[in-house]
């Protein structure tokens, strides 16, 4: 187990998969793992776990991790290490539903720190958030598509994006997670 800067194990804190723990008032200091991150999004289920798959005909777990990694083969190569990393402060915090997190800024504020004291420790940089929240809202377009018993309702800015050409098929959570894993180092080692 590795030694923490942080020494309690009350408070705001969760303990990782690693051991070490992650400290939502000061999550500088956390030393959460290149697998925490992996895993924490490959076991976080988007939609609240509310996904139907139009290709299996069944309801499915579509993990964060999958949509990150199908996300960052999406976009063009300058920017995919920041799609792979855009949802990393769901790894400690989960995926809190659109409509819910506009409900709670606060929530989206410790959200947002965490997200940004993990893209910090791994020195990933989001240099244009415009073109990544894009891809963001095709990827939600494609999901819509194929992830969701959705009936043609108008929704907002999604009504306006062109799903991806490919089609979903969701992975098991471990295997989201051992992918968005090695899409990282390989990421990391061509950069």
């Amino acid at each position: 187990m590795r030694e923490s800067t942080i020494r309690r194990a009350i408070g705001p804190t969760i303990l990782l998969g690693s051991g070490t723990y992650f400290d939502f008032d000061a999550p500088e200091d956390s030393l959460i793992t290149l697998e925490d991150v992996a895993y924490g999004l490959g076991y976080e289920g988007r939609f609240a776990g509310q996904c139907v798959s139009r290709l299996l005909g069944e309801r499915a777990m579509y993990t964060v991790a999958q949509h990150c990694v199908l996300m960052s083969h999406a976009v063009e190569p300058h920017l995919a290490r920041a799609a792979l990393w855009h949802e990393a402060g769901e790894a400690v915090c989960g995926d809190m539903t659109g409509p819910l997190k506009s409900k709670n800024p606060s929530f989206k504020a410790d959200e947002k720190r965490s997200e940004a004291a993990i893209l910090a420790r791994f020195g990933i940089e989001i240099t244009d958030p415009v073109a990544i929240k894009h891809a963001d809202i095709r990827m939600l377009a494609t999901e819509r598509r194929d992830l969701l018993p959705w009936n043609g309702e108008r929704w907002t800015v999604e009504d306006l994006a062109l799903p991806y050409d490919f089609e979903i098929l969701p992975w098991t959570p471990n295997v989201a997670a051992e992918t968005w894993l090695r899409r990282a180092r390989e990421l990391e080692e061509s950069k």
